[in-house]
């Protein structure tokens, strides 16, 4: 939290693998009020072996203030 000045945000990229665990987190580091919004973003990128049936073809940007 001491990362921010008080009129500070930050935006966090991650997968699906782990956005619920990051987002649980800041909750407890930013406070569930400082949540702003969760943008998915589409991204060309392919990560091999990791999805069996289908591409993943996005991540999120977590937003807090």
């Amino acid at each position: 939290r001491n990362l921010l000045s008080d009129d500070g945000v930050i935006f966090i990229s991650i997968d699906d693998n782990e956005f619920g665990d990051l987002k649980i987190i800041c909750d407890e580091i930013f406070g569930v009020n400082g949540f702003i919004t969760a943008i998915p973003r589409i991204c060309s990128y392919l990560r091999s072996g990791q999805e069996t049936h289908m591409n993943v073809s996005h991540d999120y940007i977590l937003c807090y203030f």
